[in-house]
């Protein structure tokens, strides 16, 4: 699903999850966006059918909008959502209104990383099975607080390099490759690293750098490993902050990145914190999951147990 910016109001969270009448009574409720849906489209009926042979009632809705997912949210009636799509579908689901179903994954993204970082099979046939048998875990959400917007990121925050060329990506879902070249090319032009003010739990710092990252999971982007030792259910956000070291260092970073190697490198920071505040002067997007906020500045702070997500 495309990024989601939602307007903050009295009627978004903190809330708190609501249990489901029964495990039994599912809804599959399916990202029409999805790459992995595109590419396989029986996906729905295949995951209908292991269900149902594992004794559910099983529901199929298909959503092509944020507008028709949040029509599609008040109709659940408390039953256990089923959400068939990449990691964009829980985004938007996390910034829905209304009281929070239990949620189960089936995998149909390009990259996955909750489902990864949760240990949700991506076999269709496993993730089928848990969705109707496994039992959920608490997850928090990062709430992301700027002058006329609140927005709740489920993976984490990207300011820098990474937000640059993500702010550029104008595809309706991550799949397209053609897309993400022209959007990094964009993205490090011109591009020299960023100088920003950063407070973590009230100790502030100025920072010269040439990527930050605020996790909640420890993948995040196109199957980046940015933050190894994050975990979605301890209160705690994760700051990573890599150096800036001239763009013939893009394709060696990108590769640690992906092996989560990246800390080792010299000039590499990890850190946690609860609340976070991020000034940037302008000089870069802050993105939020895949939404962007604005150059900010941006507050934000751990919503514990916000989403209650079925996982091993």
């Amino acid at each position: 699903m495309s990024a989601v910016s939602l307007t903050a109001g009295p009627a978004l969270r903190p809330r708190v999850a609501r249990p489901a009448s029964t495990t039994q009574d599912l809804v599959l409720l399916a990202n029409a966006n999805a790459s992995g849906l595109a590419r396989r489209p029986q996906t729905l009926d295949s995951a209908r059918a292991v269900m149902r042979d594992r004794g559910a009632r099983v529901e199929i809705q298909r959503t092509g909008s944020l507008d028709e997912l949040a029509s599609a949210w008040y109709e659940l009636s408390g039953r256990r959502v089923v959400l068939v799509g990449g990691d964009g579908t829980l985004h938007a689901a996390a910034n829905l209104t209304g009281p929070q179903p239990e949620l189960a994954l089936i995998p149909a993204g390009r990259a996955n990383n909750v489902a990864r970082s949760l240990g949700v099979p991506l076999d269709l046939g496993a993730a089928a099975r848990l969705a109707v048998e496994g039992a959920p875990r608490p997850i928090d959400v990062i709430e992301a607080e700027t002058a006329g917007e609140t927005y709740y990121a489920v993976e984490g925050i990207s300011v820098g390099i990474h937000a640059r060329a993500r702010a550029r990506y104008d595809a309706p879902n991550s799949a397209d490759l053609s897309a993400g070249i022209r959007s990094a090319l964009a993205g490090v032009r011109g591009f020299d690293g960023i100088t920003i003010t950063v407070s973590s739990d009230g100790s502030c710092e100025l920072l010269s750098l040439g990527q930050l990252f605020v996790a909640n999971f420890p993948r995040y982007g196109p199957g980046l490993r940015v933050a190894p030792a994050a975990r979605p259910d301890d209160g705690r956000l994760d700051l990573v902050t890599l150096p800036w070291t001239g763009r013939a260092s893009l394709l060696p970073l990108l590769a640690r990145l992906r092996r989560g190697t990246h800390l080792e490198r010299e000039g590499a920071r990890t850190w946690t914190a609860e609340r976070v505040r991020i000034a940037t002067g302008g000089a870069s997007p802050i993105i939020a999951d895949t939404t962007d906020l604005g150059t900010g500045p941006v507050t934000l702070r751990v919503v514990p147990s916000a989403l209650r997500v079925v996982a091993p």
